[in-house]
């Protein structure tokens, strides 16, 4: 098969560290990048991207928001990459 590439724009909770959450969201099994971007009105959120084997399946939309520090997860594409 292939490889799937799922890029996240995932909100932080209030009064959460969001540069800790991004660190705990980088150590994720299939984490390829993870930054910290300014997003309105002077708030910040984390786009992280996950790669893992179409066969497997892997549902990071749910691994990520059971993070604790997670309020939202939106998935903003999703596709094959190999």
């Amino acid at each position: 098969m292939g490889r799937v590439l799922t890029l996240l724009r995932i909100s932080p909770s209030e009064c959460v560290d969001i540069e800790e959450l991004a660190g705990r969201l980088q150590k994720i099994e299939g984490a390829n990048k993870v930054s910290v971007e300014d997003y309105v009105f002077g708030t910040k959120i984390i786009k992280a991207s996950f790669i893992g084997e179409s066969e497997e399946q892997q549902d990071f939309e749910e691994i990520v928001s059971k993070v604790d520090g997670v309020e939202t997860v939106q998935v903003e594409e999703c596709g094959l990459i190999s």
